[in-house]
């Protein structure tokens, strides 16, 4: 296998010489707002707040008294799977005023750019492939969005409505049913490849591209997948509020006390996703039957790999017509593995398809010199989650998992398909710096939204 690829390394980091010259000033705009820079300089802030860190302490605890915290592996990673949540849900806190709303980019990687140091906000198995962006609403004002065509544009696009954003409010079990849902595929477009998303408590009535919220409404989710990182860009989305009852602005303080309540919520959701809910009935080495996901964007199954040094979990799927397939690890709190630098998630247009069509993915601990690497980052239990996206009408999900067996590393390559091909080191540093500047390519290292210069990184 042969991969060229030309990196430079500045401060030790992979970043491609061609980026600036590659990717156009609109690319970085779309993500680089001034809304953006602004919510994430605040919730740094915020994040700082005694009130703030002590929930942070008060969910460690929380967390450690669940049965995951048992093994040493879960317990090194709760600190940071801790801080990422945090951030994710102080975020929300910032940018949860639906009289003032705003699209933010969350559920991400830690990055520098726009002139600060970003924390990362993944939790509850986020998508390494999705640009996710969410904006406060509620169920008495009227909004309408405005979205722009990008090119090429994400493999999928959707517009969900919750009635939680980290199941607050007892709404623990809601993740993943969403009130009105709009799918690309149902929108209809301008000649331009532009549209108006409506966005009010009262029926469609011929309107297209409407969304119907209700009292419990509280925040859209507007989700960009992604299967080729350095082409596809983020549509651009802006929001606006056309009528709704007075929203006088909130003070920093109770923009404090929201973080905490939020952060305390996610929290026990998570405790209870891990203890009762759907990542605690994997059985180790297991793959779920794929389950048709809440929005009608495609199917999922979930899973869990607990694997020694010298073994690894190989998968084997049948992307049943699936123009998207993702395969990501996570820790065993649900933070998606190292996927800029090393190859925590692997989509179908990252990992090589069998002859016959299926793909087979390698789960180990430790490089096992082959293709379709799905890097645990030394972790040896933890959880996976499958995507199948933009589904022929037809599709079942049946015959989507093939085959799911544990092997030894010495026994490997017998066990693979025929044609699996092998990687030396010399390649995987190739693959793993191709990565980086492929996931770059969203952050974009031309342009900001105030003409300062952005810095991109990889986290850590």
């Amino acid at each position: 296998m042969k991969t060229q690829t030309h990196v430079v390394l500045i401060l030790g980091l992979a970043v491609s010489t061609a980026a600036s010259a590659a990717t156009p000033a609109s690319v970085a705009a779309v993500l680089a707002t001034p809304d953006q820079r602004s919510t994430e300089a605040l919730a740094i802030r915020i994040l700082r707040a005694p009130a703030v860190a002590g929930q942070i302490a008060i969910s460690k605890r929380l967390l450690l008294e669940t049965p995951v915290a048992n093994e040493e592996e879960a317990r090194s990673n709760l600190d940071e799977a801790v801080k990422e949540l945090a951030f994710a849900a102080t975020l929300e806190a910032v940018n949860g005023d639906p009289g003032q709303p705003k699209v933010v980019w969350a559920f991400t990687a830690p990055r520098t750019w726009l002139g600060h140091s970003v924390p990362g906000s993944r939790w509850g198995i986020d998508n390494p492939d999705n640009v996710y962006r969410f904006v406060p609403v509620d169920g008495l004002s009227r909004y309408e969005l405005t979205v722009r065509p990008s090119n090429p544009g994400p493999v999928q696009y959707s517009f969900l409505i919750y009635d939680s954003f980290v199941g607050e409010n007892g709404r623990q079990d809601h993740l993943d049913a969403p009130l009105a849902a709009l799918r690309d595929r149902d929108v209809k477009a301008n000649p331009d490849g532009s549209f108006t998303v409506t966005i009010d408590n009262t029926p469609a009535n011929g309107r297209p591209n409407h969304l119907q919220t209700s009292p419990d409404a509280t925040v859209l989710l507007i989700r960009n997948t992604f299967n080729d990182w350095s082409t596809q860009v983020p549509q651009t989305v802006t929001v606006r509020r056309i009528d709704g009852p007075p929203a006088p602005a909130r003070s920093e303080s109770q923009v404090v006390a929201r973080a905490v309540e939020l952060i305390d919520a996610a929290t026990h959701t998570l405790a209870g996703w891990e203890t009762r809910g759907f990542a605690s009935d994997a059985a180790p080495n297991t793959v779920s039957r794929p389950f048709a996901r809440g929005g009608g964007w495609g199917f999922a199954a979930n899973g869990r790999f607990h694997i020694a040094s010298d073994e690894a979990l190989v998968v084997t799927l049948d992307p049943v017509g699936a123009r998207y397939v993702g395969f990501d690890l996570t820790d065993p709190w649900l933070v998606s593995r190292e996927h800029i630098a090393s190859s925590g998630s692997l989509n179908n247009k990252q990992a090589r398809p069998n002859v016959d069509g299926t793909f087979t993915y390698v789960i180990a601990a430790r490089d096992p010199g082959v293709e379709n690497w799905a890097d645990t980052g030394g972790l040896h239990d933890g959880k996976l989650l499958i995507r199948w996206q933009v589904l022929p009408e037809t599709a079942t999900a049946d015959k989507a998992v093939r085959e799911v067996k544990v092997v030894k590393l010495s026994q490997l390559r017998a066990a693979l398909p025929e044609g699996f091909e092998t990687v030396n080191p010399a390649e995987r540093r190739s693959l793993q710096a191709a990565r980086a500047r492929e996931y770059a390519h969203r952050y974009s290292a031309t342009a900001t939204a105030d003409g300062q210069r952005l810095a991109t990184v990889s986290p850590r």
